[in-house]
C-alpha cells in the first residue's frame, strides 16, 4: 500500500481559487473604504472653506453691505478659494494651492458665494449640497 503525504493538484488549485475569491473582495472593500474616506475628507475641507468665507466676510463687512450684486434676492459678494489663501483665512495645502482631496485637482478658482440674508452672512458653494 502507497502511503505518500502531500496534496494533490485539486486540493491545490481549490485552495488558490478560494484565496483568489477572498482577495477580490477584501480589495473590494479596501477600495469602497478608500473612497469613502476621501468623500469625507472633501466634505470636511468644504466645511473649513465655509468657515474661511464665514471669517472673511467679517473683514469685508462693508463691501458686502453695499454691494450691488445680489443672489436669491440679497446682497452678495463673490469670492474664490484663492482669496482666501491670499488673505491669511486657509492655509493652502502645497504650493499655494488648497487640494480636492478626491483628486488632488486645484481649489483655488472655485467660486464661493457670500451672501446677507437677515443681517447674516451665508456662504453658497457648487459642492456645498453634496454633503
Amino acid at each position: 500500500m502507497n502511503n505518500k503525504k502531500g496534496f494533490t493538484l485539486i486540493e491545490l488549485l481549490c485552495v488558490i481559487a478560494i484565496l483568489a475569491v477572498v482577495t477580490t473582495i477584501a480589495s473590494a472593500s479596501i477600495v469602497n473604504l478608500s473612497n469613502a474616506s476621501k468623500d469625507n475628507l472633501y466634505c470636511a475641507k468644504l466645511e473649513m472653506i465655509k468657515s474661511a468665507a464665514k471669517n472673511y466676510a467679517v473683514g469685508y463687512e462693508y463691501e458686502l453691505n453695499n454691494s450691488t450684486t445680489y443672489f436669491d434676492g440679497y446682497k452678495s459678494l463673490t469670492i474664490t478659494v484663492n482669496d482666501l489663501v491670499e488673505n491669511g483665512n486657509i492655509s493652502p495645502d502645497k504650493d499655494n494651492t488648497v487640494l480636492n482631496p478626491k483628486n488632488n485637482k486645484s481649489l483655488n478658482n472655485e467660486k464661493i458665494i457670500l451672501y446677507l440674508k437677515n443681517n447674516q452672512v451665508y456662504v453658497y458653494m457648487n459642492d456645498f449640497n453634496i454633503c
